[in-house]
């Protein structure tokens, strides 16, 4: 009686959780802004509501001008960090002026209100916003939601915490070590200790983070109930990851620095990949770990952090065929050597990520079909010639045909994982545990049989979460490089989440993914925190983000 009722109270707290972080996070949304407006020939004014604009005649533009003379991506207008403005042709059929000067085409120059502009023979003046309109937008400012205040929903992830000990130390009883106790316990001093930090330097908005230590408590159960001694590694983990996720935070807000920091992390990637398949060491048909000095990492996932932030640009970078070729060519270097690894998942993680980033990139459907089509005669190729992938593939579907052989894992996930039920069996209490990869690969099956249904899909709901808020961002934000890398980061954060759930139940073949946040297992971990702070750069709400600084 008394196990039941804390398991409902644990799930009552859970449903408590993520109902206040999911709906504050998709309903606050910043107000847009006016920065600027670009008055044309016959006195109108065109209201300039981004900090990045393109201007032309086309419908897709930021700045449409209806005129014959003008191209359809004619220049762009980019608003700096120190609240000056930049324009630049785009090659355009008849030209940019600023003052009389013919513009260079590629080439920035910078422009003050009063500017005479020149698009095509269209004249125009950029013109500051008024004293009056700019305190209007700090009254509007004021009228957006403020997100959630986080201490109601602290404690009650605590208290989760604390439940969650509880339950573990009921279902396992002398199996369960001290250690892993006080790991658990530790991580919530650390979410105290974070978001106090955080609000000392005037951040408000914790429903990310907050997302992400309530999946991360998840991730330190499964690893007490499945490897009790490993407990405090996966903590060790977390805490890097949070390290990480803030250094990233703080770096990002520099645009112009991050934009140099690429080229390195391009050679450190290809540095890390090739790395692997020299001392790569095969794990359930991939050789996609990497042993040193007693402890095992996957290069490749960290190298997703880098990928997001080599394939996010600014509207300048996208008008830059240079800038494109460079992460198509990079693109396709990491997927050969996944390829070459035999890590199918994570190439498919990588690659619809490419075509996601590619479209935000191009707008262009006709050459994602190209590449599409291609990919999928490169993928016929690795079943060719990695047995291991082809058998995956040969069992999906079928796996109760292969109920002792390519088929076990799958089978073992949906019969334990039905025997759950909507409060699960109790910490400790499955036998999911005992299968090869149970608290990563197979971690949805584990969740369910000890956690029950309900704390499963609650972890979905989470990645889906944060991926609606990345689309969301696409509106409000700085720069397309925070979006597109928000809108890549949630990408792979979904993608990633469909490859273990699906996979684990044989509605997709077992790829051998981790799931975000939860699967047991350092470097996933840390890599999932990293890419949190790509949500974090696109979120405009006010004082929201340690990753923007004050607006000017």
């Amino acid at each position: 009686m008394i196990t039941t009722t804390l398991r409902w109270v644990f799930v009552v707290l859970a449903v408590y959780i993520l109902l206040k972080c999911i709906l504050s996070l998709l309903s606050t949304r910043a107000t847009p802004e006016v920065w600027g407006y670009l008055y044309v020939e016959d006195g109108v004014g065109i209201p300039v509501t981004h900090w990045e604009n393109v201007v032309g005649r086309s419908k897709s533009v930021d700045i449409r001008l209806q005129s014959p003379t003008v191209s359809k991506n004619h220049c762009i207008l980019v608003r700096r960090n120190d609240g000056r403005w930049m324009i630049k042709d785009l090659n355009s059929k008849n030209g940019t002026m600023v003052n009389g000067t013919q513009l260079i085409p590629s080439k920035r120059y910078i422009i003050n209100p009063g500017d005479e502009i020149r698009m095509g023979g269209v004249k125009s003046t950029l013109a500051a916003i008024s004293v009056e309109e700019s305190n209007n937008n700090d009254e509007l400012r004021k009228l957006d939601k403020e997100p959630m205040s986080p201490w109601k929903t602290m404690v009650a992830i605590t208290i989760f915490q604390i439940l969650a000990i509880l339950q573990l130390i009921i279902g396992m009883g002398t199996k369960i070590t001290p250690m892993a106790v006080f790991s658990m316990l530790l991580l919530s001093v650390i979410m105290w200790v974070y978001v106090i930090a955080s609000r000392s330097f005037g951040a408000r908005g914790f429903e990310m983070e907050l997302i992400a230590f309530f999946m991360s408590t998840i991730s330190m159960a499964v690893t007490a109930s499945s490897s009790p001694d490993t407990t405090i590694k996966q903590l060790a983990a977390i805490v890097i990851g949070i390290a990480l996720f803030l250094f990233m935070c703080i770096y990002l807000r520099d645009l112009n620095r991050t934009k140099q920091l690429r080229p390195i992390l391009i050679w450190l990637s290809v540095g890390l990949l090739l790395f692997n398949l020299v001392f790569g060491q095969i794990k359930y048909g991939a050789a996609n770990w990497v042993s040193i000095g007693g402890l095992s990492l996957q290069p490749s996932e960290l190298v997703k952090i880098a990928f997001i932030c080599i394939g996010s640009a600014t509207m300048e970078e996208l008008f830059d065929k240079k800038n494109l070729m460079v992460f198509v060519v990079f693109s396709f270097f990491c997927l050969g050597c996944l390829a070459l690894m035999g890590d199918f998942g994570t190439a498919l993680i990588f690659f619809v990520t490419f075509l996601v980033v590619s479209f935000l990139r191009s707008g262009d459907f006709s050459r994602l079909i190209l590449t599409f089509v291609g990919a999928f005669l490169l993928g016929l190729m690795v079943l060719r010639f990695k047995p291991y992938v082809a058998a995956r593939f040969k069992a999906w579907g079928h796996v109760w045909d292969y109920a002792d052989g390519a088929g076990f894992q799958q089978t073992r996930t949906m019969s334990f994982g039905a025997g759950g039920g909507l409060l699960g069996l109790g910490a400790g209490n499955g036998s999911l545990k005992n299968v090869g990869a149970a608290n990563t690969d197979l971690v949805f099956g584990m969740v369910m049989e000890e956690w029950g249904y309900i704390i499963a899909v609650l972890l979905v709901l989470c990645i889906i979460t944060l991926s609606l808020f990345a689309v969301n961002s696409i509106m409000a934000g700085r720069s397309t490089f925070y979006t597109i890398g928000a809108c890549g980061a949630a990408t792979m954060f979904i993608f990633q989440t469909m490859l273990n759930v699906f996979g684990a139940v044989d509605l997709f073949p077992l790829t051998g993914v981790t799931f975000p946040f939860v699967s047991a297992g350092g470097t996933s971990m840390i890599t999932s925190w990293a890419l949190l702070s790509y949500f974090k750069a696109a979120d405009m709400r006010k004082d929201a983000s340690i990753a923007i600084r004050k607006k000017v």
